[in-house]
């Protein structure tokens, strides 16, 4: 398995936490502030580690909408309070 260490895959988990839904790799990638195909391997990561699911795989991939498992949302819970205690929000940080 990849490193999670990739920043995208933290930045991911938290907006994915802090939205509280389902959201398709579009939607995700305005969020983050990126273009949808700069996601595609982060999510990827996050999937192969389970920590994160896809849902209505009809269409497009880039159409799949995306969610936190279960072990996923602990995950990020924790990288939650890290980020809380650190003080990344708006220092150019994660978020």
């Amino acid at each position: 398995m990849e490193s999670l260490s990739h920043t995208f895959s933290m930045k991911a988990m938290l907006i994915l936490l802090r939205k509280g839904r389902k959201m398709t790799l579009p939607e995700l990638a305005e969020e983050m502030g990126t273009q949808h195909g700069s996601l595609v391997h982060a999510i990827d990561v996050l999937r192969e580690a389970n920590l994160l699911e896809a849902y209505d795989r009809r269409g497009a991939p880039y159409e799949d909408k995306v969610f936190l498992s279960p072990q996923g949302r602990l995950v990020a819970e924790k990288l939650k309070e890290i980020e809380d205690i650190i003080g990344w929000i708006g220092k150019g940080g994660i978020t």
